[in-house]
């Protein structure tokens, strides 16, 4: 995978790849190649090569698809960084911090451009034009859908009356549509039916799901994923799962508590600390470790997959298990 993703950068020597380089983790902030590059976790590519693998192809069937995906994923985070004021992401500063927002924004568009590029990629092997509009259309969708998320997200960082079933049909768009995409693009590249592949799709999007609510639980007790400094979400008024939850469990006067804080012009690192001892008296973090494994385990009895290789299988069940359960 990272053979093919460099592979597809090495002819591109325009300035601007350079950032794009570095939101790969392959250069410094002079835009210098890395001396020592620690390996990338390209959870969305590899997962699409593994569905291909499940679904009966070969893992290299699907590298277009997978590098596709992962540039989309890296276009979303650029953005994000921005949207959210994200200084540092997996302990580097963001693109946006280095070079400013507006190139940030031109880095962003590129890589979703490239994304779309490499999906109509001519290869002698490969499939045929309406097989590449197909994959074409799966990326476009789930990317589309993953901007509507973004927005939904946004839309409730100010607002305290958001109902948990709100909150997770938003985290199916923003984080579920991709996953689910690189899963379906996967098993579309080893000639998967639309019955099999929409199988693998919708797994996919629970998964995401239940990562958002882990990712919520890790934003304020742990280490996210995502690589954002903790308590960051909600200095940034961000309500996570498990505050969706207190607001809508917690007494008035808890209530009438979260609600000033969170309508703070600007909230500190001690608003964090209250926050977070007003969610441990509510129970809050092993109700939303309930709700994520309940998701998980739905998304996992509704797969059906008895023909699937076992090696390719297990390899995304428990890569799954640890998003959905860090387990």
């Amino acid at each position: 995978m990272e053979e093919a993703l460099r592979a597809f950068f090495s002819q591109r020597s325009f300035p601007l790849y350079r950032l794009m380089e570095y939101q790969l983790g392959w250069r410094d902030e002079r835009g210098s190649p890395l001396e020592t590059q620690p390996p990338q976790p390209r959870l969305h590519a590899a997962l699409c090569l593994l569905a291909c693998e499940a679904s009966g192809g070969e893992p290299r069937e699907a590298l277009p698809c997978a590098v596709a995906v992962e540039l989309a994923y890296q276009f979303t985070q650029v953005h994000a960084d921005i949207q959210e004021g994200s200084q540092s992401r997996h302990h580097r500063p963001t693109v946006w911090w280095v070079w400013g927002p507006a190139q940030a924004i031109n880095a962003g568009d590129g890589l979703h451009a490239l994304a779309r590029l490499c999906l109509m990629g001519d290869r002698e092997d490969g499939p045929g034009v309406g097989h590449s509009l197909q994959l074409l259309q799966t990326l476009d969708q789930a990317c589309l859908r993953l901007c509507e998320g973004m927005y939904q997200e946004m839309v409730f960082q100010e607002r305290v009356d958001i109902a948990p079933e709100a909150y997770l049909r938003m985290a199916r768009e923003k984080v579920g549509a991709l996953i689910g995409c690189a899963l379906g693009m996967g098993a579309l590249s080893a000639g998967a039916d639309q019955t099999l592949t929409e199988r693998w799709r919708a797994f996919g999007e629970e998964v995401g799901v239940a990562l958002q609510v882990q990712e919520d639980i890790q934003s304020l007790w742990g280490s996210p994923l995502s690589g954002k400094d903790l308590g960051l979400d909600v200095l940034n008024k961000k309500k996570g799962y498990p505050i969706i939850l207190a607001f809508e469990q917690a007494s008035l006067p808890v209530k009438r508590e979260l609600g000033t804080l969170f309508f703070k012009r600007v909230l500190e690192p001690p608003d964090v600390e209250r926050v977070r001892a007003i969610l441990d008296g509510l129970g809050a973090r092993d109700k939303a470790q309930a709700a994520a494994a309940d998701i998980y385990n739905k998304a996992l009895a509704d797969l059906s997959l008895s023909s699937a290789p076992d090696y390719a299988l297990g390899m995304i069940l428990d890569v799954a298990r640890w998003l959905g359960l860090r387990a």
